[in-house]
């Protein structure tokens, strides 16, 4: 069996003379695929894969190759490939391999040893579940989509020139699935959503009612009066807006002057239950590393502190050319690309009420279960608008289903005016990681009929 570790310093040694700076990274992969309709399989595929990266940097100049070859010739081709880009690349001096730091052998309960005694067959009838427990839920629910389970495997191992080597293994399941709840008067669909760092953390039951409720919830919506209201958000509908908030706190956002929250650090810029955190060492985080794709340590960094914004996240690139350090954000996509600023595990800090509480808090307001990006969420620009459905609310109960609206704001006014932060805090599976519990954000523009 190969040693990955020791096979990625043979070529860093290979490829690093002449003070060239030379990183190899190796990236070993097990995913399964599956889809479900009609209680039948419609899609399998199971698949491994294995490939190498190898980034050289020779006074700021970067060359970038990548192969799935790991014979001698494969690998020597490669590395030679890449060192030829570099030759004829653009100098950048803020290109360079970042200094060596410690890290921290914490379990941080990322990868699941049993994860391969999990049977393809259990995986599917596992999904089967998910799909008849929405379909279970009510007579009215009348089909699902979309109905599917992912998993993968892998390990990646890391060496650089500057004298890093590291290696770590990680797991990850999912499932998702749209139900479509019908009667005389039309149809709505809703999503249930489970995801994990082992398939033990999967609830078929749990994920099809959550579709199953939700869609019959929805059912025979309306129109309401425009009006400025308290909004209820969903965590999968939270999740979406905190993610272009996410890549507003971007170090790489900022020097392109591309963000709405451009040169307001120190500033009061939510409320004060507003508080954020790109997290790499989340324990169980879906995107939790003990280092990031350059070797440099992940950490927690607060970046809305209590509503005052304190600060953004960085990769070594940037960081440099802020002239300040790593927050330990560089990603990557697979050894076929280039490290690249990213969240790990961004998410809003929860508070201690549960949805039904917020909700009974609110004399009058929407209940937000499901949007489409009409007018999309803009990080740049801060404009938030989206077609959305739900339950209008008065007097603390739920009265009837809303459906063919819009909620329009901007993301500034999105963050001053959160008044209510719940304590079911979801991980979903974008961006990194997003996490977001129920929020309840006031003065949202509710647009419907006249």
């Amino acid at each position: 069996m190969t040693d990955y570790l020791e096979l990625a310093k043979s070529v860093v040694g290979q490829v690093s003379v002449d003070d060239v700076e030379a990183e190899v990274i190796i990236i070993e992969s097990k995913n399964t695929q599956a889809k479900v309709r009609n209680g039948e399989i419609d899609q399998l595929s199971t698949s491994g894969s294995i490939g190498m990266g190898v980034r050289v940097i020779d006074n700021g100049r970067t060359g970038y190759a990548y192969t799935s070859d790991l014979s001698d010739e494969g690998i020597t081709k490669t590395w030679k490939a890449a060192k030829s880009l570099s030759a004829v690349a653009t100098e950048d001096e803020y290109r360079r391999l970042p200094d060596p730091q410690p890290v921290s052998d914490e379990d941080l309960e990322i990868f699941d040893p049993t994860f391969n005694d999990v049977t393809t067959a259990e995986k599917l009838e596992f999904l089967k579940q998910v799909e008849q427990a929405a379909l279970d839920y009510d007579e009215k629910i009348a089909l699902t989509d979309f109905c599917q389970y992912g998993d993968e495997m892998s390990h990646t191992y890391l060496v650089n020139s500057k004298g890093f080597a590291g290696s770590y293994g990680s797991t990850v399941a999912f499932a998702y699935l749209d139900a479509v709840a019908r009667d005389e008067d039309g149809q709505v669909s809703a999503t249930g959503l489970g995801v994990g760092v082992s398939f033990k953390d999967l609830d078929a039951v749990a994920i099809g009612q959550q579709a199953g409720r939700k869609a019959l919830s929805l059912l025979g919506g309306k129109p309401i009066k425009t009006q400025k209201a308290p909004v209820v958000l969903d965590p999968l509908v939270g999740g979406q807006i905190l993610g272009a908030i996410s890549a507003a706190l971007s170090a790489e956002a900022w020097q392109r002057k591309r963000s709405f929250l451009l040169d307001r650090m120190n500033q009061e810029v939510g409320s004060s239950m507003v508080t954020l955190m790109d997290n790499g060492r989340l324990k169980g985080g879906l995107a939790s590393a003990p280092f990031d794709a350059e070797g440099v340590p992940t950490q927690a960094t607060r970046l809305i502190d209590e509503g005052i914004l304190q600060n953004l996240i960085y990769d070594s690139y940037s960081a440099a050319k802020a002239g300040t350090v790593s927050t330990g954000n560089a990603t990557r996509n697979g050894h076929r690309g280039l490290p690249g600023l990213g969240a790990s595990n961004f998410y809003m800090q929860p508070g201690h009420k549960s949805a039904d509480e917020i909700i009974k808090g609110l004399d009058n307001g929407l209940y937000v279960l499901s949007v489409m990006q009409t007018g999309g969420v803009d990080p740049v620009t801060g404009d938030c608008s989206m077609s959305a459905n739900g339950l209008w609310i008065e007097n603390g109960e739920i009265k009837q289903a809303v459906g063919g609206v819009t909620i329009a704001t901007t993301l500034d006014d999105f963050l001053m005016n959160i008044s209510e932060v719940g304590n079911d805090l979801v991980q979903l599976p974008f961006m990194g990681s997003i996490g977001v519990p129920t929020l309840r954000v006031d003065n949202v523009m509710i647009g419907g009929i006249e």
